[in-house]
């Protein structure tokens, strides 16, 4: 099958580069030719995909947006596809892949949304939020949040048959290993965190949408005796002098670490106490079940999607209260207690083996190449 993938910038050590990447070999293992379209890639080209980096212009985001989607449809147009896939919203799909939330329902939750529905950039995503999810559109999405995908129905009354649920599709290399506690030990000795410390854990990019200032300010307000015993660890790419600014001007700015982005998160999943992920608004929150299948606690918001895969598991707490500093640093404190830990990480590892959290990619590939194969068939 001859592919086209849509995919606006192309950032390694994000989850929708990894959910992109793992989706998109398992169609190149069929034998698929596939050409990617993006505005920026970083990183190490593949070898076995055919990369167009699209030049854009623009003063604004959503202006070299529309660019780029002005630029790369005549080349779909000639390139004879047999299905054109994307990974960001935008019109002429013929498959979304549903990582983002629905934009409608978050714009007009806005107080001032009176005003900005008549700006450019509300009106551009907006607009591509309705050419994939509209009546008059044929896009097929594939959706990994329930909750999004009711909202999606709620605000464009989507046909059921054009929405296709996938399970989760996390690497099976953050399973915990055999080797779990060796890990563990030489990643926290290579940290300089002893035995008798805690190990706060954060992954994500976009660091005030995943709540890091929520997590240093809830390290603040925790007691003395054991805030001077906690660090906090956070991984991605991003601009975090403002944080450290904050965890300075609250005292704790010797406990707060930002590392960047890693490529051995997996060993950080076995060194930590916990993961926290406090986020303001989240689709699914891939980072919550890798934690869980290394057998890692976890401390979330109840915005994220995967937050139901922590109650089913019994695998850590929900946040009651994220805005909350002085209730978060009381729900963490009595959280991180040794036997409790225990009791939520064997809970998470049990259920991690019962449920089926990986075989996300390969079903998203089987639908990609069903649907490629079947628009081949009606064009010969």
């Amino acid at each position: 099958m001859r592919l086209a993938v849509c995919l606006y910038k192309f950032f390694p050590f994000g989850g929708l580069a990894r959910d992109f990447m793992r989706i998109m070999q398992a169609c190149l293992e069929q034998g698929d030719h596939v050409d990617v379209y993006v505005m920026e890639w970083q990183g190490r080209l593949p070898d076995n995909m055919q990369v167009h980096v699209v030049p854009v212009s623009g003063f604004s985001n959503h202006a070299r947006l529309q660019t780029f989607i002005n630029k790369v449809k005549p080349e779909l147009e000639q390139g004879h596809y047999d299905l054109i896939v994307g990974f960001n919203k935008m019109p002429e799909l013929d498959l979304y892949y549903a990582a983002d939330p629905c934009y409608i329902a978050r714009v007009r939750s806005h107080p001032l949304y009176g005003l900005l529905k008549h700006t450019g950039r509300v009106a551009f995503y907006a607009d591509c939020e309705k050419a994939v999810f509209g009546q008059d559109s044929h896009t097929v999405s594939l959706m990994i949040s329930d909750v999004q995908q009711a909202l999606f129905k709620q605000y464009y009354d989507t046909p059921d048959h054009r929405l296709i649920s996938l399970p989760p599709g996390i690497d099976p290399n953050r399973k915990r290993p055999v080797n779990a506690d060796q890990l563990r030990q030489q990643k926290r000795e290579e940290l300089s965190i002893s035995s008798d410390e805690w190990m706060l854990l954060m992954v994500g990019t976009g660091f005030r949408t995943k709540g890091v200032d929520r997590s240093i300010a809830a390290l603040a307000a925790l007691p003395d005796s054991l805030r001077d015993k906690v660090s906090l660890v956070i991984i991605g790419d991003g601009d975090h002098q403002a944080l450290l600014k904050q965890a300075n001007k609250l005292g704790v700015g010797t406990r707060v670490r930002f590392l960047g982005g890693r490529s051995d998160v997996p060993a950080f999943l076995l060194a930590a106490d916990l993961l926290l992920h406090p986020a303001r608004k989240e689709n699914t929150g891939t980072v919550i079940l890798e934690a869980m299948v290394a057998g890692l606690p976890v401390l979330v918001s109840e915005v994220c999607g995967y937050a139901k895969h922590v109650i089913q598991a019994k695998s850590g707490e929900i946040l009651k209260q994220p805005d909350d500093a002085s209730r978060t640093a009381t729900q963490l404190a009595q959280m991180l207690d040794p036997a409790a830990l225990q009791q939520w990480s064997h809970q998470a590892l049990s259920y991690a083996e019962s449920e089926d959290l990986y075989s996300m990619p390969d079903k998203a590939a089987w639908i990609i190449r069903s649907m490629a194969a079947a628009k081949h068939e009606e064009k010969n």
